[in-house]
C-alpha cells in the first residue's frame, strides 16, 4: 500500500486557493452576462413540452453558453403541490464517475498514483478480480471485470434492508468471473469505479468523500453537490418516482452506499454545468491529464469517466446516469462551441438524454441569440493534422486572444497570438492546443 506524502495537504491547499480564485473570477463574469431571452424562452418551452410528452414528473435543466452565461429552467413537480425549483438537488447517479475519474487524475498530478499502476499496489486480493488490472483499465472500462450491480438478486438484497450501509470491500465479494482478460475488450462496469474509490483512499489514507470535497467541491464552490450517506443534506431534494410510485419514504442509505464512488452523488443542474465548464476549460486538471481523460477507447468510445458521441452532427463529450428510485441525469459538452447542458429528472423511466439532445439542437440550429458566439463543429481546427513542418489554426470570424500549446506530458511549448507555427523541431507525439477567442476557450489536438 502507498502512504500519503507528508506535504501533500500543503500543496493541495495552495492549489485549492488558486482554483478558488479562478472560479470566483469566472463566476463574476457569468453573473455579468445575460442569456438571450428568446433562446431562453425556446429552451423553457422545450422542457415543458417534453415533460408533457414523456410524462415526466419533474425536470431541472441548465445550459451554459460561452458569452451568454447560464440559463436555468425547471418544469413539473417534486410531489403533489410542490413544484421543482432550481435549487432542488437530484441524484446524478453514474455522472458521479467523472468526479471519481478526475479525483484519480488529480492524485496522479500529485504523484500519489500512476494511471498504469496495478491494483495489487494498493488493494488486497479479491476473488475473480485480477490484481494486475491497472487504474487506467478501471477508469476506461477495459478491465473485463464482472459488474457487481448486475449479480442476480442485487436490487432485492439492497432494498431488503434500506438502512444498511454497504462497503465497497463487501461488494467486491459479489464479483463473478471476469468477462474478458484485462485490455482485451470493453464493458461498462460499476465495479471499476468502486475499486477506483478504494484506490483513492488507500493511496492517501483519507476517505473518498473528504478527498472529493477538498480537491474538487470546495475549490470550485460546488456547495449544493454532495456524496449521499457520507455528507449532510443541506438543500431540498426532489422526490424520486418510479413506475408512478413516490419512493421518498424508502431510505436510500443501502442504495447509495453501494453506489458510492460509482453513483452516489447529488447536485443541481446549474452546478453541474459549472463543473463541466471548469473541467473542460483547464481549471481543474492540467492539460496532460485532460488529454488522458479524453483518450476514448472501445465500443463505448469511453475515456476516463466520460464518453464521446456525435449529437446533432456535433462531437460532444457526455455521460448519463440512472439509479433506482428513480433519478435520471445527462450531461453534455459541445467540443466546438463550449456549450454545456445538464438535464436532471426525478422519475424512471425517463429520457434525460433525449431532452438534452433537444436542448443542444436549439443551440446548434438557433439563429437568434447564439449566432455571434456559435462556432460550428469544424470551424476551429488545426491543419495539416498530422503535421510535418508547420501547423495553422483555423479560426473563422473570431480572432484569437491567445493560444497555448502543450505536449502530451503537459509541458507548455508555446504561447502566442499567432495562428501559424513551425513544428519542424518539435518531437513526434500528441499535442494539445488551448485556443482563447472572444467567444470562449476551445481545446484541439494535433499529431506531429
Amino acid at each position: 500500500m502507498r502512504l500519503i506524502i507528508a506535504d501533500i495537504k500543503t500543496n493541495w491547499m495552495k492549489k485549492s486557493v488558486l482554483l478558488l480564485l479562478l472560479f470566483l473570477q469566472f463566476g463574476d463574469s457569468l453573473q455579468a452576462q445575460t442569456f438571450n431571452p428568446i433562446t431562453a424562452s425556446r429552451l423553457q418551452s422545450t422542457i415543458d413540452s417534453l415533460r408533457s410528452s414523456f410524462n415526466v414528473k419533474g425536470i431541472s435543466a441548465s445550459v451554459l453558453y460561452p458569452g451568454m452565461g447560464v440559463w436555468k429552467g425547471v418544469s413539473g413537480i417534486s410531489h403533489a403541490g410542490v413544484p421543482i425549483t432550481s435549487d432542488m438537488v437530484f441524484a446524478i447517479a453514474s455522472n458521479t464517475k467523472l468526479f471519481t475519474g478526475v479525483l484519480l487524475l488529480k492524485l496522479a498530478e500529485n504523484n500519489l498514483i500512476q494511471l498504469d499502476d496495478s491494483l495489487h499496489e494498493y488493494l488486497p486480493t479479491f476473488k475473480n478480480i485480477d490484481s494486475n488490472i491497472t487504474i487506467r483499465q478501471l477508469l476506461n472500462h477495459t478491465s473485463g471485470l464482472f459488474d457487481v450491480t448486475s449479480v442476480i438478486g442485487y436490487p432485492d438484497s439492497i432494498l431488503s434492508n434500506p438502512n444498511r450501509i454497504y462497503t465497497a470491500t463487501e461488494l467486491m465479494t459479489w464479483a463473478g468471473p471476469p468477462l474478458f482478460t484485462p485490455g482485451n475488450g470493453w464493458n461498462y462496469c460499476n465495479t471499476n469505479y468502486l475499486l477506483a474509490g478504494m484506490i483513492a483512499e488507500s493511496a492517501t489514507g483519507q476517505s473518498y468523500g473528504k478527498l472529493l470535497r477538498d480537491s474538487i467541491l470546495i475549490p470550485l464552490q460546488l456547495d449544493s453537490t454532495f456524496l449521499d450517506v457520507y455528507d449532510s443534506i443541506l438543500f431540498p431534494v426532489a422526490h424520486p418516482w418510479q413506475a408512478g410510485v413516490n419512493n421518498v419514504a424508502v431510505p436510500r442509505k443501502a442504495l447509495n452506499s453501494a453506489a458510492w464512488a460509482a453513483g452516489a452523488m447529488y447536485s443541481t443542474s446549474s452546478e453541474m454545468v459549472l463543473w463541466y465548464d471548469a473541467l473542460m476549460n483547464g481549471r481543474v486538471i492540467k492539460p496532460k491529464y485532460l488529454l488522458e481523460m479524453t483518450r476514448f477507447v472501445g465500443s463505448g468510445n469511453y475515456g476516463l469517466g466520460i464518453s464521446q458521441a456525435i449529437v446533432n452532427g456535433k462531437t460532444v463529450w457526455q455521460h448519463g446516469g440512472t439509479i433506482w428510485g428513480g433519478y435520471n441525469s445527462f450531461m453534455m459538452y459541445d467540443t466546438a462551441s463550449g456549450a454545456v447542458i445538464c438535464v436532471l429528472t426525478n422519475q424512471l423511466p425517463a429520457q434525460a438524454n433525449q431532452i438534452a439532445a433537444k436542448l443542444h439542437g436549439i443551440l446548434v440550429n438557433n439563429t437568434v441569440g447564439v449566432t455571434k458566439q456559435h462556432v460550428s463543429e469544424h470551424s476551429i481546427y488545426v491543419y495539416p493534422n498530422p503535421a510535418c513542418d508547420e501547423i495553422t489554426i483555423h479560426i473563422p470570424e473570431n480572432k484569437p486572444v491567445y493560444i497555448s500549446i502543450y505536449d502530451a506530458s503537459g509541458n507548455l511549448i508555446k504561447e502566442s497570438a499567432a495562428i501559424t507555427y513551425s513544428v519542424t523541431d518539435w518531437p513526434k507525439g500528441l499535442y494539445l492546443i488551448r485556443i482563447s477567442t472572444q467567444s470562449g476557450n476551445y481545446w484541439r489536438k494535433f499529431i506531429r
